[in-house]
């Protein structure tokens, strides 16, 4: 979920350059065309068949990869959330990959899996993800793993985030706590509920962007100075009687410890609002990275992983990408992406999903709007000039630009939604796609999510 609409879509869910070469043009995609051009392409017929015969082109660049990461240049879009349906699928099925982790609460998703028996599909994803991705179509996802569970080859369901993403996870901690201490439990129930409401309340006083707004800052101060001592007693207790803890809920020795790390996560949830807005993403992005490489380490060492995420969080060198914000081009911030790219080097894969044209909606209202197909000197165009419907490119093969994939190594520009827009607009992104994705996939029309499931 993007930094200064982090909040924002948790609030409506009411708490449930290296190459600086010319841009891409119009009439150097024709030429390119002559040249080979086409042959950087492979088509991908469908979002949601389960016939992979089109994606086996993918065997030979994943085989080898410990972690593929699947992006979004906008959250709500249902071919999104379609294709990273299927392309899991695939990754599970074909390649062995064994641990899908959603950008959304760590402690949630946790919890949500570890439910998985008697939770329905609905409540698994409703629990564990943000209402962003709460859709017809990322249910087929849950409904896979819940199918998967007890299997000799689940797919294990996990998160990342740090944030506050529903009521379910507090639930199951404060159940959990009442087996050795009732009035604990009780207390950590109410006051967390209430220091997530004083917390928004203040987020939808003053409106997301803290920068310049003391006032704003002195009571998001005035909220962390009240709940983190809570928070850090709680921890506190859970550590000192964490084998009486760990007995209580002896389905998974790592109970303890995702508490743990869920809890201090509140904290940082809430310090994260002092922050301006580039500050608050590289904050949480740092964050991020960290309880990735925790997961990996902790929970699912030696299996294969695929990330969800927005493009911003999963782009190798994001703080190269420059961003139009309130009609001024600026850096963007340093990305989990980027950060792990540093410690997984050629064992990622990086996938960004962009779109040509069609409709979405926004996210903390869910309001339609129309995307109008992108103009010729954008990324998205030369990619549909491939004549493709779903367009895939891999750019990782190519180490040195020739007639036919010069294009991967120019800067080129690109739709986004940005750091603080609530809807997509074209060619406010700019960077040199090779340095920042393995792959990408351009749709050529897409439409809003299906939300009556």
């Amino acid at each position: 979920m993007k930094a200064s609409k982090r909040f924002t879509g948790i609030v409506a869910a009411g708490l449930a350059l290296t190459m600086l070469l010319s841009p891409v043009s119009a009439s150097a995609s024709a030429q390119q065309q002559d040249t080979g051009f086409k042959d950087n392409f492979r088509e991908i017929k469908s979002a949601t068949s389960e016939d992979y015969t089109d994606l086996e082109f993918l065997k030979p660049l994943l085989k080898d990869k410990t972690v593929v990461s699947l992006g979004e240049n906008f959250h709500r879009v249902a071919e999104y959330s379609s294709m990273k349906t299927r392309l899991i699928k695939y990754l599970h099925e074909e390649l062995d990959f064994d641990v899908v982790m959603f950008e959304s609460g760590l402690g949630d998703a946790f919890m949500a899996y570890e439910n998985a028996d008697t939770l329905p599909a609905k409540g698994m994803m409703e629990g564990s993800i943000f209402p962003i991705w709460h859709s017809k179509e990322t249910l087929e996802l849950f409904d896979y793993i819940k199918q998967q569970k007890n299997t000799d080859h689940p797919l294990y369901l996990a998160g990342y985030d740090m944030q506050f993403t529903s009521a379910y996870l507090t639930q199951f901690i404060a159940g959990w706590i009442a087996e050795v201490d009732e009035v604990q439990a009780k207390e950590y129930f109410e006051f967390e509920l209430q220091a997530m409401t004083d917390f928004y309340a203040v987020i939808n006083e003053y409106g997301l962007d803290t920068d310049n707004n003391p006032q704003a800052k002195q009571k998001i101060q005035k909220v962390l100075n009240e709940y983190e001592p809570k928070y850090r007693a709680l921890i506190q207790f859970i550590q000192d009687n964490k084998e009486q803890l760990a007995a209580a809920y002896p389905q998974n020795e790592h109970m303890v410890d995702i508490a743990v790390k869920a809890l201090e996560g509140r904290i940082s949830f809430i310090e994260m609002g002092l922050y301006g807005t580039k500050e608050s993403y590289e904050f949480r992005d740092r964050i991020m990275a960290d309880n990735v490489e925790w997961l990996m380490q902790v929970m699912y060492p030696g299996k294969k992983v695929i990330l969800w995420a927005h493009n911003d969080h999963l782009a190798k060198n994001t703080s190269r990408i420059k961003t139009k914000e309130q009609g001024k081009w600026i850096n963007s911030f340093t990305s989990m992406g980027e950060l792990l790219h540093k410690k997984f080097k050629d064992k990622g894969y990086v996938i960004g999903f962009y779109m040509n044209s069609g409709r979405a909606s926004t996210i903390t209202t869910q309001e339609l709007f129309d995307i109008k197909p992108m103009p010729k000197n954008s990324l998205e165009h030369l990619m549909m000039s491939s004549g493709y419907k779903i367009a895939f490119a891999d750019l990782s093969q190519h180490k040195i630009p020739d007639k036919s994939n010069s294009w991967m190594f120019k800067m080129a520009y690109a739709a986004e939604d940005g750091m603080t827009s609530e809807i997509i607009a074209p060619n406010v992104m700019r960077f040199i796609p090779r340095e920042q994705y393995d792959g990408i996939i351009v749709f050529d029309q897409v439409k809003e999510p299906t939300t009556k499931y």
